[in-house]
């Protein structure tokens, strides 16, 4: 039986610039980074014992004879492409929900060729991982997705992601001092929405016309750059919450699909409850929000924006891991 643990991401700067119609013609940047909230895959070749050939557990159950019975397209196609033939069962548990904004899907994604590497004894790097989980995701399940959650997930830890022109990727781990990394961790508050979307749907509004966007989107690559330099050199970290709100501004020109009435709502009620400023986590649509608090005020602020879901969470430097 294999066990493996995937970290899910918190992307601070730079979405949306790491789509491939973006950057393969132009380049892309993101800041983001791994937090201790795991998605986990079980998995075990199935003995000749069962009339079944395959066992998938999730929020459904599913027991079937054939890969193409499956219904859960990332388990079906996975299990296609890197374990034909097998019978398999798989059960998957994740610690936050699933279409929330901290790329729970390629978090998945990433678990599942892991694992799968694992049980056929051809075990892969964690940037071969990320790019098999980017073809996956983008040529095999022809997901509207970027390519920065896949690398997030693989690598974990705080990382610099440039991307382009073509499809090359590089990440610079960022390696802030234990006390800078924890008044960082200080200034987080990550709260839920409640409202659930698929973070592909909401994606394809941000790629239609890039080129008209484009001022947009360079500025947004620039406060990705300019967050690296702040966290390289321990800087002030009040610039944060004002580079939040002009990267919400932008977000909401490129992709009005991202940001509905009430997620406006929302975010107004936090600023006045003392937020420095905060953004809708992933493509938006719904989910979490990243808010940026001062420390002082952190508890007063949570109790302000009760009833929503306070997670509290810290950095993981850990990747996608076998456990078992």
């Amino acid at each position: 039986m294999i066990i493996t643990r995937t970290p899910y991401r918190v992307s601070l700067f730079g979405g949306g610039t790491d789509h491939p119609d973006w950057y393969r013609k132009n380049r892309g940047a993101v800041l983001s980074f791994a937090i201790d909230k795991y998605c986990y895959i079980t998995l075990r070749e199935l003995p000749p014992f069962f009339d079944h050939s395959y066992r998938v557990v999730y929020s459904k159950v599913e027991t079937v004879t054939s890969i193409d019975e499956i219904i859960h397209p990332a388990v079906r196609e996975g299990f296609r492409k890197y374990a034909p033939g097998l019978p398999l069962e798989l059960h998957h548990h994740g610690d936050l929900p699933s279409r929330s904004g901290v790329g729970s899907s390629s978090a998945f994604a990433v678990g599942l060729i892991h694992s799968l590497s694992i049980l056929n004894n051809s075990p892969l790097s964690a940037n071969e991982i990320a790019n098999h989980a980017i073809t996956f995701e983008q040529k095999i399940l022809n997901e509207t997705v970027g390519s920065q959650d896949q690398i997030a997930c693989s690598l974990g830890g705080m990382n610099f992601i440039e991307f382009g022109p073509g499809d090359s990727w590089s990440a610079t781990k960022l390696s802030p001092s234990s006390n800078y990394l924890k008044e960082i961790e200080s200034r987080i508050v990550l709260l839920f929405s409640g409202i659930s979307r698929l973070s592909s749907d909401v994606s394809k509004s941000l790629i239609e016309n890039l080129e008209l966007k484009k001022h947009s989107m360079t500025r947004t690559e620039e406060l990705a750059n300019e967050c690296r330099v702040i966290f390289e050199s321990e800087g002030d970290l009040n610039q944060i919450g004002l580079m939040l709100n002009e990267s919400w501004k932008l977000k909401k020109s490129m992709n009005p699909s991202s940001v509905t009435p009430l997620l406006q709502d929302f975010f107004e009620k936090a600023l006045k409850a003392g937020a420095q400023g905060g953004k809708i986590l992933g493509a938006g649509g719904g989910g979490f929000f990243l808010f940026w608090v001062d420390p002082e005020i952190r508890d007063y602020f949570i109790n302000e924006m009760s009833p929503s879901v306070h997670v509290p969470i810290q950095i993981s430097n850990e990747g996608t891991t076998r456990i078992i």
